[in-house]
C-alpha cells in the first residue's frame, strides 16, 4: 500500500535526521517496517487494531528467535509512537502486546591462548593481505572496537605517531582509543606497504576494497577470521569479530582493569551494558570452584580407601 510506504519513508527520514542513529540501525528499522507493511498487505497503518498486531506477533514468534522477534516488534512500536506524536493515530495498539522474555546470554569469548594462536597464525602470511589480516585482528583485540568501526577506519583517523585512532561510533559519536606496542609496529608496516602500492584511486580508508563502501566489509572480515580459525582447528561457532571484541573485554576484566575503562574503549553508552562481562568472570569462577570441590571430594574418597 503506497500510503503505508510513504509513512515509513517519512519516519526513516525523521530518525536519520533527528535521532542521530548509526546507518546500520536506520537500515534495520527500514527493513523491519517494510516487513511489517508486507505482512499487513492492503490494511492501512492508521486504521489497524489490536487483533492485527496479535497476528503479527504470532507470525514473529513462529518464524524468529526471541531476540529478533523483540527487535522487530520494537521497531514497529517506535514507528507507531511517532505516528501517535503526529496525532495520526489515537493510540498505539502495540502497548497491549507483550514482548518475548529474552534469556540473559553470556557472551562467547576465546581464551587468551586461543587468541594468541590466532594472531600467531596470521603472521605466517607475509603478503599484503596477510599483513592486513594481522592488523585487523591486532587492532580489534587491542581496542575492542565494533567490527563496523574497525573496517571503516580512515587513514586520517590515525594519529601522526600511530599511538591512537579516532573511532566513529554509533550515532556519529567519536572517541579516541590508544594503541600500544605490537599493534603500533604492525600499523606502521601496513601503512608503509599501503603507500607503496600506489593504487590508481587513492582510498581514504585504512582497509580499502572494491566493495560499494570503498572499504573491507564486515562479512568479508568474518570469512577471513573463520578461515584462519579453521587452520588452527578452533571451534568455528566460537569465532567471529564480535567474539574477539568480547574476548578483549573479558581478558581485561580478568586482569583487574576498571570496568569504566573497558566501557570507554567498547563505546558503550551505559555501564550496565559492559557489566555483562562480570557475568563471564562469575561463570568462570563458578566452574573453577566446582572443579575444586570435585577434586576435594575425590581426595577425601582416596584417603578413606587408604
Amino acid at each position: 500500500m503506497k500510503k503505508n510506504i510513504n509513512l515509513i519513508e517519512k519516519y526513516i527520514e525523521f530518525i536519520f535526521a533527528q535521532k542521530n542513529l548509526a546507518k546500520n540501525t536506520v537500515a534495520s528499522y527500514e527493513n523491519d517496517l517494510s516487513e511489517f507493511a508486507k505482512f499487513i498487505g492492503n490494511n492501512d497503518f492508521l486504521d489497524l487494531n489490536v487483533s492485527e498486531f496479535k497476528k503479527y506477533v504470532s507470525y514473529l514468534s513462529k518464524n524468529f528467535s526471541p531476540s529478533s522477534h523483540s527487535r522487530k516488534l520494537s521497531s514497529v512500536k517506535n514507528f507507531f509512537l511517532y505516528l501517535y506524536d503526529l496525532k495520526l493515530v489515537n493510540n498505539t495498539p502495540v502497548d497491549f502486546i507483550d514482548f518475548p522474555k529474552l534469556p540473559k546470554k553470556i557472551p562467547k569469548f576465546l581464551s587468551e591462548s586461543e587468541v594468541n594462536n590466532l594472531i600467531k597464525k596470521s603472521y605466517e602470511d607475509k603478503s599484503f593481505k596477510g599483513l592486513r589480516t594481522t592488523l585487523l585482528i591486532e587492532i580489534l583485540y587491542a581496542t575492542g572496537i565494533r567490527v563496523s568501526e574497525l573496517v571503516g577506519i580512515s587513514l586520517g583517523d590515525i594519529s601522526d605517531n600511530y599511538s591512537s585512532i579516532v573511532i566513529r561510533g554509533k550515532g556519529g559519536k567519536q572517541r579516541i582509543v590508544p594503541l600500544f606496542g605490537k599493534v603500533k609496529t604492525v600499523l606502521k608496516r601496513y601503512v608503509a606497504f599501503l603507500n607503496q602500492l600506489k593504487r590508481p584511486t587513492k582510498s581514504l580508508f585504512l582497509f580499502p576494497s572494491n566493495s560499494k563502501f570503498g572499504h573491507l566489509t564486515r562479512n568479508r572480515f568474518f570469512q577471513i577470521l573463520k578461515n584462519l580459525g579453521k587452520e588452527i582447528h578452533l571451534d568455528l561457532n566460537r569465532i567471529s569479530p564480535h567474539v574477539l571484541r568480547h574476548s578483549f573485554a573479558s581478558h581485561l576484566l580478568s586482569r583487574g582493569v576498571d570496568l569504566r575503562i573497558i566501557q570507554e574503549s567498547l563505546g558503550h553508552k551505559d555501564i550496565s551494558t559492559t557489566q555483562i562481562y562480570t557475568h563471564i568472570q562469575s561463570s568462570r569462577l563458578r566452574k573453577i570452584l566446582e572443579k575444586r570441590i570435585y577434586v576435594d571430594d575425590e581426595i577425601k574418597k582416596f584417603k578413606k580407601l587408604s
